[in-house]
């Protein structure tokens, strides 16, 4: 029998989602859902897709994975349970029972269409009560009949005029008879016990309503006069005094609520929430839909087992690469091919960092070492990652490895590897109509070595006067990433797949640490290398070994 899944993980790439990141995550997740049937996997991106990627996930028919912004848990993490309410036009008596039942301190309030209308509390109907000590005139709260009638347990003896709300003043009649006929007036509401002359008395006077107390027998004539006199006659089991204080209970919720509320919505994140609810008087908020409907109720118990979204992590392991919210999550896995970063977990985890050409030769030979199978869509961005990734089996990076697997691939995806990666080269080359900030931002990645912030993004490109004639252009783009995100240096290394000898790097900021790195002097911000195909197994090791040499040329 299937165990039901009720936690979500999500498998996701770096921050410039790149063709071996996206198909990585997506290949990752179909094979936890195969071999792990405690949670759910689930693919997602953390940025835009970039045009080579679009177009292998168009080919190959897979669906593009949703993009998230943050992996910081939002009330959608929560368990929330169906919320208790109360609506504005119940008592306030239904409200007490409501709470005591059910153990709560607060309650949120809708009106008839379940829309939020407020928020009440114990101590609004502590408030209440204190207030109606004296209770005398339903002028400013008028009771509804059927509430009235409900809450008392009552009866209805006549009611000819067909009453609906109670107004007026209200006395209970335990005074003298004299007193009594002097005091009430035309429309007041009079509580009175069993005396049959008082009761006449006070219904040929005018009072509205009239409420036998103690369950006391209502005599035929009294009864006959209400009816002629029009008077509301209502009999209440209670005594007169318990009778007046459920009177001030029949008020309607809407009398003592509050309006305003603290309200957050489905995919407000936790540390939002958290505040509000301890800014909040009633120590809870509301969540409501973007109809104001109410969906959920939080309160400071939610809080009192950690919350955290849970994912697993494809082609990084370092924080500057990794989605927001990264140190809140809980990481399950790291799946990687790069050098060993800076995040860091409370607990041991899975971590498989295997120095190949692509995280997708990775994610495969998983796949084939468990014999799971690999659907031909699957086999084809697996293929299309590595091919992406080691530049057609072409960078320093590619091991053997990444030919074996890419050759299974190519046979379960039905493809011959030579035609397809030029098409896929095709693809990822294209720079006709993109700005210079896409084509920089395309495979942009940050990296932190030996103190220095540095960017550098990698393209390629088979037209070396293409890039002449942009080179104004993506120069200034570089300085306004610099500038922005407070790099030491930053870089765009241009490759062209199909050239010989050297490659071109263009460059802002700290320029001595290129040419150390490279022995090379650089020239209008740009300076040639020798063949740099590989941004992680050769620039960045040349950079941080010259950065650990010491600053100067």
């Amino acid at each position: 029998m299937n165990q039901e899944r009720t936690k979500t993980v999500y498998v996701v790439g770096h921050t410039a989602p790149d063709t071996d990141s996206v198909c990585s995550a997506i290949a990752y997740a179909y094979f936890k859902n195969v071999t792990d049937k405690r949670h759910s996997f689930t693919p997602v991106r953390a940025g835009k897709l970039n045009h080579e990627t679009a177009f292998v996930l168009e080919k190959f028919g897979v669906p593009v994975p949703a993009e998230i912004d943050s992996l910081a848990a939002t009330v959608g993490d929560l368990d929330l349970k169906r919320p208790i309410a109360i609506g504005v036009r119940d008592s306030v008596q239904a409200l007490a029972l409501m709470m005591r039942e059910q153990g709560v301190r607060s309650v949120p309030v809708v009106d008839d269409a379940g829309r939020l209308a407020g928020i009440v509390g114990l101590k609004d109907i502590a408030r209440h009560y204190m207030d109606s000590v004296g209770f005398a005139d339903l002028g400013q709260a008028p009771i509804e009949l059927d509430i009235l009638v409900k809450t008392l347990d009552g009866r209805v003896m006549s009611n000819a005029k067909g009453l609906t709300v109670l107004t007026g003043r209200v006395f209970i009649a335990a005074m003298q008879r004299g007193t009594i006929l002097n005091r009430v007036r035309p429309g007041d509401v009079v509580i009175v016990g069993d005396q049959n002359d008082i009761q006449l008395e006070l219904i040929r006077a005018g009072c509205s309503a009239l409420i036998v107390a103690d369950a006391t027998p209502v005599a035929k004539e009294v009864i006959a006069a209400a009816q002629e006199r029009g008077t509301l006659l209502v009999s209440s089991p209670h005594p007169a005094f318990a009778t007046v204080q459920l009177m001030t209970m029949s008020e309607p919720v809407s009398s003592i609520m509050t309006v305003s509320c603290p309200t957050v919505g489905f995919y407000t994140p936790l540390a939002e929430v958290r505040k509000k609810v301890v800014a909040s008087e009633y120590r809870s908020v509301v969540v409501t839909d973007s109809d104001n409907r109410l969906i959920g109720f939080i309160t400071r118990t939610d809080f009192l087992r950690p919350v955290r979204k849970t994912t697993i992590l494809v082609d990084h392991n370092e924080l500057s690469q990794a989605v927001d919210g990264i140190e809140e999550a809980e990481i399950l896995e790291i799946i990687d091919h790069h050098r060993v970063g800076d995040i860091s977990t409370t607990a041991p985890i899975y971590v498989y960092n295997d120095p190949v050409g692509s995280t997708c030769t990775v994610v495969a030979g998983i796949m084939f070492l468990y014999q799971v199978h690999i659907p031909r869509e699957l086999a084809g961005i697996l293929l299309s990652g590595i091919l992406s990734d080691t530049l057609l089996l072409t960078l320093s990076t590619t091991t053997e490895r990444d030919h074996v697997e890419a050759r299974r691939l190519a046979e379960l995806a039905g493809v011959d590897i030579t035609a397809y990666g030029r098409e896929l080269l095709h693809a990822s080359i294209n720079v006709t109509g993109r700005s210079a900030a896409e084509l920089i931002a395309g495979d942009f990645k940050e990296f932190l070595i030996s103190g220095k912030k540095l960017g550098i993004s990698q393209m390629m490109s088979l037209n070396c006067e293409e890039i002449d004639a942009r080179e104004e252009e993506l120069l200034a783009e570089l300085e306004r990433l610099r500038v922005a995100g407070g790099y030491d240096l930053t870089a765009l290394l241009v490759t062209n797949p199909l050239g010989e000898g050297r490659e071109r790097i263009l460059l802002k900021g700290e320029a001595w640490i290129v040419e150390k790195a490279f022995n090379v002097a650089v020239k209008n911000s740009t300076c040639t290398v020798p063949r740099v195909l590989s941004r992680k197994k050769d620039l960045i090791p040349a950079i941080g070994q010259a950065l650990s040499m010491g600053q100067g040329r």
